[in-house]
Parts: structure tokens; sequence; C-alpha cells
């Protein structure tokens, strides 16, 4: 029986879309990627099958969310820009979400293909994908890394089909940007009125919003920006800068975590430490 991806790049061939060449370890890469104009640092992805933070808590419960919004529209296939290596793809596709992952990064995409996924190290943009084409679009913490983000965005609405989807999440409020932004190539975060003029200048239509980890916003406040603003262990932008796990420290307290993340779903609050938002063309 032929699988949804199958079938998806089958759809797109007949649309006169030729897929890349693979290379020998099974990555389609259109055109070579100069990994220095990428802000999010290669380092920090290691190439290797294992990613113990796809099962964290943080990974998982953003992939609720997510997977809860595709379900909610019968979306059951996703193309997913900046894929990295699998924080999102991995936790979606083992709840019934399978996912098309493009990742410029080449240490991002021997993880994800080794993990089985169809993987392009490519920019959305040189994938040359056919107007009016895909069904379903993902960006997981990836405008924060573009200077220009529009660009990826109208990139996005020309290809996406006439009523199909754009679903990212975004790092929440300028007033907690601090050294771990910087250490990971972050241009801003983002508060919900920001992102809803970004998506709308490109022609998208919002149509759900989530904030989770509200919780967390306290403690990012004392630990991060708080030294931030006092300069303290400032650290410069440079792909050599070694930056922590998105929240190891937090992640030793996974089983805690989790559990305040289950109570904070049954609130709905309007705040939190990432913006999850739905779109529709």
């Amino acid at each position: 029986m032929e699988t949804r991806i199958e079938s998806e790049i089958a759809r797109l061939t007949d649309l006169n879309w030729k897929i890349p060449a693979s290379d020998t370890d099974g990555i389609h890469t259109p055109v070579q990627v100069d990994e220095e104009l990428i802000s999010f640092p290669s380092e920090d992805y290691s190439g290797e099958e294992s990613n113990s933070e796809a099962g964290g808590f943080w990974a998982e419960e953003r992939a609720y969310f997510i997977r809860k919004m595709l379900n909610d529209r019968k979306i059951n296939l996703l193309w997913e820009v900046g894929a990295g290596n699998g924080n999102a793809a991995i936790p979606l596709r083992k709840n019934g979400i399978d996912v098309v992952c493009v990742e410029p990064l080449r240490s991002g995409t021997l993880t994800l293909i080794k993990n089985g996924f169809l993987t392009f190290q490519s920019t959305l943009e040189t994938l040359e994908l056919p107007d009016n084409s895909i069904e379903a679009i993902g960006a997981f913490d990836v405008l924060e890394h573009l200077e220009s983000p529009e660009i990826l965005l109208r990139e996005i609405f020309r290809i996406l089909r006439p009523g199909g989807y754009f679903i990212c999440s975004v790092p929440a409020y300028q007033w907690l940007f601090s050294n771990f932004d910087i250490s990971i190539g972050h241009y801003r975060r983002y508060s919900r009125s920001e992102l809803n003029k970004l998506i709308a200048l490109v022609g998208l239509n919002t149509i759900e919003k989530k904030s989770i980890f509200a919780f967390l916003i306290i403690p990012s406040f004392m630990l991060r920006r708080i030294p931030f603003l006092f300069g303290l262990n400032l650290k410069s932008k440079k792909k050599t800068v070694a930056h922590e796990n998105k929240l190891s420290k937090f992640n030793r307290l996974d089983a805690p975590l989790r559990f305040l993340s289950k109570c904070e779903r049954k609130l709905n609050l309007p705040i939190g430490l990432s913006h999850i938002y739905i779109s529709k063309k």
C-alpha cells in the first residue's frame, strides 16, 4: 500500500515537480546550502539518531497543541520548514501526523534521515515547489531565526493551495529577550499582535491561536532576562557559542513540569512562553 508521503510526492510529480536527487546518506539536496548564513548553531545537532529533546516535556507538549490544531482540520500530512533534528517531527509522527522535513543544516538532516523521515537539506525557496500545491506547512520556532521572515512567509503563501494551512510556533515577548536568545541565533521574540501583523502582511488569515507554558514566564524572566539586563555572562552571537539545551535545567523536573502543563491546558490563558498560530490561505 502506498504511504501518504509517497502519494504526496507522486501528486507533486504529476504537477511537473521534480524531486531533487538524494545523496549517499539518503538526503535530497537541490542546491548546496551555505550553513554560515543559518543563524542557528549547527554544532547543537549531533547528527546521531538519538534525540532526547524530542521526548522531553517541551517538545511533547508543543506537539500536543500542534496535533490538536491539525486534527481539528483533518490534516494528517505536514511539510515542516526548519525541522531541525526532529523536535517537532518525531512527536508528531508518533501521534499520527506524517511529516516531510525541510532543514538547511546537515547535522539536523542526518538525524531526521536516521529516524526515517523524507528529508530535504534545503531552504523552502530552493525546493521550487509548484504554486498552490501544498495543503499544510509548519514552521516551529523558525521565524525568530530569520532577519526577514516575510520572505519565507511569502514563499509559503505561494505554494499553499487555496484553503491550505500554515501553522507555526514562536518564542513570546521581546521583553524576555536574553543571552539565551543570542546564543541560538534569535533576532527577536514575538507578541501576539506582532505575529498577527506579520502573518497578515503576506495575506494569510489567522484562524486559531494558543499560548503555552505560562508557568515558565517568571522563571525565564528571573533566570535569563534579569542577568541579561545586568550584563551578566553576556556572549556575542557566534556560531561557536555552545548553547544550553532549550530548557535543560527545567527538563530535570520533567514529571512536575508535565503535570503543570496538563493543568494549564484547561485554562486557555492568553499568555505563555510560546505562541502557536494556525492560519489559512
